[in-house]
């Protein structure tokens, strides 16, 4: 979180101005050796949580999934035939406010950069103004589709998270730049969290916001 805010401040010193929203999302893939490999056009099916809080915003959800595994060259499988199964989890950790260096005066507008991060569009007298800022997250997690069958219990083969920092709490929102991202690292073993940059103007962010 303090590399998160770090990154923040540094936006708002060395930056002027952004035309357009500029999600800056942190990545991370994860794989387990011992398990399938989960090669390129495999076949996968997506499970939505039974207890989801918002169900239809959970079906939304999938469907967005949906909509990449297929550009990214998977299939999608029925579930008594699926060889993999992707669930995945999401939501917002609590919000945190901090003061920022801010233009003064009437007609100031604000554009969200860095990790989703307010910079000012015009220069001018400065003063400091309060930002709130929400932790966004998204989990997608690839498991053995035979064996949860089987044993209805999880083999995981592949885990990706993705997060960002940023004033919106709207999930709906944000939900279509953190995918975009994390299946920029797909199936992958990152090594370390990467750093993706996703503006919200990005053809397939647009095209993922008109699935509902």
């Amino acid at each position: 979180m303090k590399r998160i805010l770090g990154l923040f401040l540094l936006s708002i010193v060395t930056l002027g101005c952004a035309s357009a929203r500029t999600y800056q999302v942190q990545v991370n893939g994860y794989t387990d050796s011992a398990g399938p490999l989960l090669p390129p056009g495999a076949s996968l099916f997506v499970i939505e949580a039974k207890k989801a809080q918002n169900p239809a915003l959970e079906k939304e959800i999938k469907d967005k999934i949906g909509n990449l595994l297929v550009k990214h060259g998977y299939l999608l499988a029925p579930y008594d035939k699926a060889p993999f199964y992707l669930f995945f989890t999401y939501g917002l950790g609590p919000p945190q406010t901090i003061k920022v260096a801010a233009p003064l005066g009437p007609g100031v507008g604000w554009e969200e950069f860095g990790y989703s991060a307010y910079l000012p569009t015009r220069y001018g007298p400065y003063g400091t103004k309060k930002v709130t800022l929400n932790d966004r997250w998204l989990r997608l997690t690839v498991v053995d589709g035979k064996y949860y069958r089987e044993t209805g219990q999880s083999r995981p083969v592949w885990v990706g998270e993705a997060r960002s920092l940023g004033p919106s709490s709207d999930l709906r929102e944000v939900i279509s730049p953190l995918l975009v991202a994390a299946f920029e690292e797909f199936g992958k073993n990152t090594g370390k969290a990467t750093l993706i940059r996703i503006k919200e103007n990005d053809p397939l962010v647009r095209e993922l916001q008109s699935v509902r």
